[in-house]
């Protein structure tokens, strides 16, 4: 497993880390400026899925699957599952000798994993995508829990959601690396952005 180094809690979201210097022939990839608004569509697809589980159960039990009382409850879950939960399934993805800062910003209701390690293209969609896992895993749960576990089935549903939609700027940035770069290249972050290049 990669050095995690945890910092906890931050003042401010997106302060600079120290970085490695990036190969000569380097060649940045372009992204969005604005992660958020911008990964806002790629959300609907799973968000379209998870109403699709919830609708689907209500109607083969002929009843609401979802406990009201259990919603706070479920949300605290999800809150775990979409921050804290979703970095470190980035982290353990890179290799062992890549060192990760992980850590979160309360004010911003954001956390976030950042190395500076170049990886390979299939390493940096693996490790980009992970994350999903958080919200699959309690999708399949969901389906297959009976309709008398509501207080359950309404965290799995929850944490479903939160898990799937959570990696939004995630499959927007493996739909740009996919789409500018080659097989064989490596990917490497920096303070201002990703970059690609070709080992010599």
């Amino acid at each position: 497993m990669s050095k995690l180094i945890w910092e906890g809690n931050q003042a401010e979201w997106g302060l600079p880390h120290p970085e490695r210097p990036l190969p000569e022939n380097a060649v940045k990839i372009q992204t969005s400026d604005h992660v958020f608004r911008d990964s806002l569509p790629y959300g609907i697809p799973p968000m379209l899925i998870c109403f699709s589980a919830l609708f689907l159960k209500a109607s083969l039990n002929h009843e609401s699957p979802v406990a009201p009382l259990f919603l706070l409850p479920a949300l605290i879950v999800g809150m775990i599952v979409a921050l804290p939960l979703h970095e470190w399934m980035h982290a353990i993805c890179y290799p062992k000798q890549a060192e990760v800062w992980i850590g979160f910003c309360l004010k911003k209701v954001a956390a976030y994993a950042i190395s500076f390690d170049p990886i390979t293209r299939k390493r940096y969609v693996i490790m980009s995508l992970s994350p999903a896992l958080l919200g699959i895993i309690p999708l399949i749960a969901f389906a297959v829990i009976p309709i008398t576990l509501k207080p359950l089935l309404t965290v799995c549903i929850v944490s479903a959601f939160m898990g799937l939609i959570s990696p939004c700027p995630d499959y927007m940035d493996v739909i740009a690396v996919m789409r500018q770069t080659e097989k064989g290249d490596m990917i490497q972050a920096s303070n201002d952005g990703l970059y690609k290049f070709r080992c010599r």
